[in-house]
């Protein structure tokens, strides 16, 4: 059942860090391939789309979040996109109180929180949009929700005291533009959890992992993909394009999230080609290969593509057929499940996963807030 959202924002105002006007539009990621759950894991909402939709990868690790918030944020989807009701491992439809027993890391901060007078400020905050209700509500909230930086205030004091907490006035913006298109309270809350986790860098091992643009560059976008994700497929151009635009100051690193189950069986065989390609060198001519040939990835497809590029395809066969790369494609596999990866394709700006309640829902505006940092 396709469900309406309560409103539809491409880009909430305040809260959306745009390129730069001479850098033109930055591209939008559009929808994951969702992997398929470990052992004892329970199965993950899925996402099905017939046509372009807007990304709940990052949405699929709070499932409990309300669909009607997440589209206030983004284009909304054709009704060919269809998120089922969501449920935790043990198929408890999110929502019923056994869902809801065990209490979040920010359930316990909100619970901590120091009783006192409330703040009636919010610096750096556009509440424009806001009616005289809204204000009352911003206000409640900002002063119950604890700090986005884990400082044992609220996000008012936050914004008062602590001038290098830029998540705080982040969060608070989000929350000024939820409330001025439309979404409730509660809905708010319990997005809030899913939006400070992704503002909170995560470390991602990149070392020998293969690089587009200037090894120096000061921002690191990392994709986790599948070369059998059609998602991934036509998001590759988009991510090298996005990071094109920051001349010299972001680079893209690829990492390999083979995926399991129908259709993604020779998934994991690609990743192993392409870290042979990567051994010579030209790990990105590879990729390009693989991607504009999805429907021929057998072996000797993967040496056809090693001759076209000029790899050496004796040593290729070699390192392919010996499957010395397979060591390198477990351990990125390792680091995504470690991050708790559900979709592909994943991406992590400076180690923040990047989702589309925030900076403009683009690549791009990830980056440009990772430069202001």
């Amino acid at each position: 059942m396709y469900r309406k959202p309560v409103a539809a924002l491409s880009n909430p105002a305040g809260l959306a860090a745009r390129a730069p006007s001479n850098q033109g539009a930055a591209p939008r990621l559009g929808p994951r391939h969702v992997r398929r759950p470990r052992a004892g894991e329970g199965p993950a909402p899925r996402l099905r789309c017939a046509g372009p939709c807007a990304s709940f990868a990052p949405l699929r690790r709070y499932p409990h979040i309300p669909l009607s918030f997440a589209l206030l944020a983004i284009t909304a989807c054709s009704p060919a996109c269809t998120p089922p009701d969501a449920k935790n491992p043990e198929g408890t439809p999110s929502g019923s109180p056994a869902a809801d027993a065990k209490p979040s890391e920010r359930d316990k901060a909100r619970d901590s929180l120091p009783k006192g007078e409330e703040l009636r400020e919010a610096r750096g905050v556009s509440l424009d949009k806001l009616s005289d209700s809204q204000r009352e509500t911003f206000f409640q909230l900002i002063n119950s929700e604890p700090s986005a930086c884990d400082k044992p205030h609220s996000i008012a004091v936050s914004l008062r005291d602590d001038s290098t907490c830029r998540d705080s006035m982040i969060v608070a913006q989000l929350i000024a533009d939820a409330l001025s298109a439309g979404a409730a309270t509660s809905a708010i809350r319990e997005a809030l959890d899913m939006v400070v986790d992704s503002l909170k860098p995560k470390t991602i091992p990149i070392d020998g992992r293969p690089v587009w643009g200037s090894e120096n560059a000061p921002v690191t976008v990392v994709v986790f993909a599948d070369f059998t994700c059609p998602h991934c497929r036509s998001e590759a151009p988009k991510l090298r394009a996005a990071v094109e635009q920051f001349r010299g100051r972001a680079k893209l690193v690829y990492k390999y999230f083979p995926l399991s189950g129908p259709g993604h069986d020779r998934g994991r065989p690609a990743a192993i080609a392409a870290e042979a390609a990567h051994e010579q060198g030209k790990f990105w001519e590879m990729h390009d290969q693989i991607f504009a040939n999805p429907d021929a990835m057998e072996d000797d497809d993967f040496v056809a593509y090693a001759e076209r590029i000029g790899l050496d395809v004796p040593k290729f066969r070699a390192s392919y057929e010996g499957k010395k790369g397979e060591a390198r494609v477990d351990a990125d596999r390792k680091d995504g499940e470690t991050l708790d990866i559900r979709g592909t394709p994943a991406v992590y700006v400076n180690g923040r996963l990047m989702n589309e309640l925030l900076f403009g829902g683009t690549v791009g505006g990830w980056i440009d807030d990772a430069l202001k940092r």
